[in-house]
């Protein structure tokens, strides 16, 4: 004789229901992780642009310094160059601000003089470098 085997139905296999849950459960996680990336996304660049802002002060501090010694060594101690000329620096000079400045003195043969100073800060990292910069004509 021959056995007769019955095929049973597994419930969670076979019911199409059960499946739903599943999809909503992955349909709602992504719906999170998209909005949990978007406020992460938002706040990493305000984080940014609030250390930019440090930064930046840096920068204006270092043009500044930068500034004052050259307008003190132009106007009191009479070293830079007689007119016409173009004096500029050769490489970066560190400000006591911890940043660095450049500058940029030009004297024609009417009695004018132009300095630029670019302050910079992070001055190594050519990544993040913030640079600020004044002119004076005189």
């Amino acid at each position: 004789m021959i056995a007769e085997f019955k095929i049973r139905k597994i419930p969670f296999l076979f019911d199409k229901e059960q499946g739903i849950t599943l999809l909503l459960v992955v349909v709602l996680l992504s719906a999170l992780l998209t909005i949990s990336v978007g406020i992460f996304n938002v706040m990493f660049g305000q984080i940014l642009i609030s250390g930019e802002v440090s930064d930046s002060f840096r920068a204006l501090y270092a043009a500044d310094e930068g500034l004052e010694k050259l307008l003190y060594r132009d106007r009191v101690l009479r070293e830079l160059c007689a007119a016409p000329c173009t004096m500029s620096s050769s490489g970066r000079i560190d400000a006591k601000s911890g940043g660095c400045y450049e500058f940029i003195v030009t004297k024609t043969a009417a009695p004018l003089t132009t300095m630029k100073v670019t302050g910079e800060y992070r001055c190594a990292a050519p990544s993040r470098v913030v640079r600020r910069s004044f002119e004076v004509e005189y």
